[in-house]
């Protein structure tokens, strides 16, 4: 397969190319002016990669709307959400699954780096709907609802990381400790062995909420970032994607390298069950963020794209509550305004993000994690996940700078056609509707609401299963 079009992005600019596709990947990329026989022709369509979601909890979309602002109040993972998951069935998960996989293909993304329960279960559901993903088992041995299934879930890791027919529909392995206080150290330092001896990153929660770090310090003496390093499991990973990292300090960061971990923002969510991260100071420390939407059940939406303006405006909210603001509000003198005024000033220049720079958080940083699926970028080798969008579309018209467009504008609405793994879904032009009236879709929603009705009343949680 052949897709043209006079406006590929190479090289950070958009230039008439063919990419030859083949087997799942793309196998060449050339600079023509005109559409090849026998080609896709995309006309003046963007072309670009495929979005891909650093972190997200894809069957955790049956929880929408369960949580409300007492649930957010506290530690909504243990008191709500590790109550639903003891229920859980690998078949719920696989039903779940798809309908979170279906949202994602709609907003641009292509691959997802999943954290959860039943791991199996959870890429075959990728696999069902086309999505690729890099699939982290959840490894719990201390607390959660995973306890019990260690060992099966390392199992399940260790034969997806070798099972070549996922990989070929590209579904991939990493190793997920859920989180400090979860994960004993034997386990942390068992996953650190497999990490280096199979070449596989780790995919962690750390340092998400105060609870983790009171047990971190009252167990170890230390954060949960020192311990890692206590435990050598941050040496040995070949990558390390640390998410969250909501309680850290300059001390931990100056224990992370650069090259080797990757900070995983999840800005949405984070204000609705805790707090933004201090995405500045990670820049400053030279270290590099790759964006995910979390779960739909904490987040709502799970548009990773949608997430890239709150990164850009990470460092604005520093000016509303630093001490210039709080001088003006008891003040309110002219001197009082002009220094809140300078503030955002010197933190706009020391911390404005390129468009360029915001889209390597939802392509190259998070595509190139993994060594064995590369995506998040348009040369040979890469998966062949391509999105296409539709520039004279209102959400992205006129679209003079393109990269600003898709960075900052609500862009799923211009998606004109997605090419997962290769293959055309559903039809360009009609990339909802088409999906949405497809005979699988109806059966994958189907059965999800089927399962999420008795997964509530298995919970005791039944009354939450519709509040309209």
């Amino acid at each position: 397969m052949i897709v043209f079009s006079s406006r590929v992005l190479q090289g950070g600019a958009f230039v008439p190319a063919a990419l030859s596709l083949e087997g799942g990947l793309i196998v060449g990329v050339e600079r023509v002016g005109a559409a090849p026989d026998g080609a896709l022709d995309l006309g003046d369509h963007l072309v670009t990669p495929a979005f891909v979601n650093a972190h997200t909890h894809l069957p955790m979309v049956a929880f929408r709307g369960l949580s409300d602002a007492a649930t957010m109040a506290g530690n909504v993972v243990e008191d709500l959400f590790f109550r639903l998951e003891r229920h859980l069935t690998a078949e719920d998960v696989r039903a779940f699954t798809r309908i979170g996989a279906y949202e994602s293909l709609l907003a641009g993304v292509g691959t997802v780096w999943e954290h959860y329960y039943h791991g199996a279960a959870l890429a075959e559901g990728l696999r069902d709907v086309g999505l690729g993903g890099v699939v982290a088992p959840t490894l719990q041995d201390l607390d959660g609802p995973g306890r019990d299934a260690c060992e099966a879930q390392l199992e399940a890791t260790l034969a997806l990381d070798a099972d070549a027919d996922l990989a070929a529909a590209g579904v991939v392995a990493a190793l997920g400790p859920h989180a400090t206080d979860t994960v004993s150290d034997a386990l942390w330092r068992r996953v650190a062995r497999l990490a280096a001896d199979r070449a596989l990153p780790v995919h962690a929660h750390v340092a998400q909420s105060i609870e983790e770090v009171e047990r971190s310090f009252a167990r170890h003496g230390r954060s949960p970032v020192a311990r890692l390093a206590a435990v050598d499991v941050l040496d040995a990973a070949p990558a390390m994607l640390l998410v969250h990292a909501l309680f850290c300090g300059d001390a931990d960061r100056a224990l992370l390298d650069p090259a080797r971990h990757v900070l995983g923002f999840c800005p949405s969510s984070q204000m609705q069950y805790a707090f933004p991260a201090d995405v500045p100071a990670w820049r400053a420390a030279g270290l590099r963020v790759a964006l995910g939407t979390d779960c739909a059940a904490s987040n709502d939406g799970m548009s990773v794209q949608g997430e890239l303006e709150l990164l850009a405006g990470a460092a604005a909210w520093s000016t509303t509550f630093g001490p210039a603001a709080a001088r003006l509000a008891r003040g309110g003198t002219l001197d009082d305004a002009r220094r809140v005024q300078a503030h955002r000033a010197r933190r706009h220049a020391a911390d404005a993000w390129a468009p360029a720079a915001l889209l390597d958080a939802v392509w190259s940083t998070p595509g190139g994690l993994h060594p064995r699926h590369r995506v998040g970028i348009l040369e040979a080798g890469a998966r062949a996940d391509l999105a296409v969008w539709d520039a004279d579309h209102p959400a992205l018209w006129p679209a003079a700078d393109p990269l600003r467009a898709l960075a900052l504008a609500h862009a799923p609405p211009a998606l004109h056609a997605m090419v997962l793994g290769g293959r055309v879904v559903g039809t360009p032009g009609d990339l909802v509707g088409s999906v949405r009236r497809s005979a699988a879709y109806a059966a994958a929603l189907d059965e999800a609401r089927g399962r999420r009705h008795h997964l509530l009343r298995r919970a005791g949680l039944a009354h939450l299963g519709d509040r309209s």
